[in-house]
């Protein structure tokens, strides 16, 4: 019976986590912060990057049945589940709470060797501005000196346009940092991008606070396959990057832009990167916008579309739930919250994973369901 018993139990975690020891591969988990920012990759040498630190506590997450009372415990139950005893890089791409708020609560967590950044805050609170309640001790100026305190002592860089970043057998080539852009197109990057003539890609929109236009951006490669994970960059600066001609060119799997935000994925930036998959690390009511959603699933030749959450208000754009981590709560559940900017009914904190060959074999995998699906790009 014992031995029937944990036959089973094996089985049921087979079915629910994706298969991370796999030799050879890239291991990628886009871990649910509620709509923060935690992204974390290790490659096959066991070098590991996590790209920013999710909410503080008290923010963007519940206590909830996983056990998770913040953002970081959420990354560091992923970083153990990978057998990770430190994170070697930590990208904190800007300075908003759902990027770098559980930074300190991570580090007390999991040893961190590097830091990296764009440098000192550039959104600045206004002389009398008084930070709404749902921001309490989150305005940048109120977190950067925090960061700052967390990072002494450690080794530290200011990431640079055009800069590359080995870690392990992935190498990070930064295209954005602190509002400057790449000069010149990446190697089979700049052809003439249509979709800079469109009146919606010329439009202006909010950028959502400086901080977001200095987002430090990141393309990885890891063999012949390469990941965009550009933080909160701006609109204005998506499309900097990708007029007249695209900087960037084709991208094997896309992490959405800004969790998917109306203010992001402008369409000259899809088009330039015209991904083959997408990953969008959205909240239940943080991202998850319609407009984007649409923009990127028309991209031609995209292959999956996955996500860590469906989104409240547009359940109509959740297409196949197999690829969604987690399902809207009941109604009642997500009104009960609806007064609350950032709060959302507690969750299982199910993430999306993706392992990747060398030679472009990427399988994504949904730890609620075990769904997994595997493409071969190019």
């Amino acid at each position: 019976m014992i031995r029937k018993t944990l036959a089973a139990a094996l089985l049921a975690s087979a079915m629910t986590v994706p298969s991370l020891a796999a030799e050879g591969t890239l291991k990628v988990v886009s871990i649910d912060v509620e709509g923060g920012g935690g992204t974390l990759f290790v490659t096959p040498e066991g070098k590991s990057l996590l790209i920013d630190s999710g909410w503080p506590g008290g923010a963007g997450l519940l206590p909830s049945p996983d056990g998770a009372k913040n953002s970081a415990d959420r990354i560091a139950a992923a970083a153990k589940k990978l057998g990770l005893s430190k994170i070697d890089y930590v990208i904190t791409t800007h300075y908003h709470m759902d990027h770098v708020g559980g930074i300190q609560e991570l580090v007390a967590r999991i040893p961190v060797d590097t830091f990296i950044d764009h440098g000192p805050n550039a959104e600045h609170l206004k002389p009398g501005e008084v930070v709404p309640p749902d921001l309490a001790g989150g305005a940048p100026d109120q977190l950067y000196p925090k960061y700052l305190e967390t990072i002494k002592g450690h080794k530290h860089i200011v990431a640079k346009a055009g800069q590359v970043i080995p870690i392990g057998s992935m190498t990070d080539t930064i295209v954005s940092s602190d509002g400057v852009v790449l000069s010149k197109p990446l190697p089979g990057a700049g052809q003439k991008i249509a979709a800079c003539d469109t009146a919606e890609s010329k439009s202006t929109k909010d950028v959502g606070g400086e901080e977001n236009r200095r987002s430090v951006a990141s393309l990885l490669r890891f063999g012949k396959v390469s990941i965009a994970m550009f933080g909160d960059l701006s609109w204005d600066k998506e499309r900097e990057l990708s007029c007249p001609i695209g900087k960037l060119g084709h991208v094997n799997l896309l992490i959405v832009t800004q969790h998917g935000s109306v203010i992001s994925s402008n369409p000259a930036s899809i088009a330039d990167m015209h991904p083959d998959i997408a990953l969008m690390g959205s909240g239940g009511k943080k991202g998850g916008d319609a407009d984007p959603i649409k923009v990127v699933k028309a991209s031609p030749g995209l292959m999956g579309f996955w996500q860590t959450h469906e989104s409240f208000a547009h359940p109509e754009w959740s297409g196949d739930k197999n690829m969604i981590a987690n399902l809207n709560p009941p109604a009642g559940a997500i009104a009960a919250h609806a007064k609350q900017m950032f709060t959302s009914p507690p969750d299982e904190g199910h993430a999306i994973h993706a392992e990747i060959t060398k030679d472009g074999k990427v399988t994504m995998t949904n730890d609620r369901n075990g769904y997994s699906k595997t493409y071969q790009v190019k």
